[in-house]
């Protein structure tokens, strides 16, 4: 297992919202998909922390936040189209 962030999809739209704005998230819509919440709904994956990976220098972002800002300047070039700031 490698490292990663444990988030809820509402976490996940806090820090978009804290790292892009309220334009950014204007665009999620908001719908229930019932195939999709039942496949989620049958998850039960527990918190892990990738020791073995950790041990070999692997590692991760410390928050959503953080991986979303990672995101726009590795993948947007520092910019997220469309929005002025």
């Amino acid at each position: 297992m490698m490292p990663g962030i444990y988030a809820t999809l509402g976490d996940e739209i806090d820090a978009l919202r804290r790292v892009a704005g309220d334009k950014i998230v204007g665009f999620i819509k908001e719908e229930i998909d019932p195939f999709v919440q039942e496949m989620l709904t049958s998850w039960n994956f527990p918190r892990f922390e990738a020791k073995r990976a950790r041990s070999l220098g692997f590692t991760c972002e410390d928050s959503f936040d953080e991986l979303i800002k990672t995101h726009i300047a590795d993948e947007l070039g520092g910019q997220i189209p469309g929005l002025t700031k």
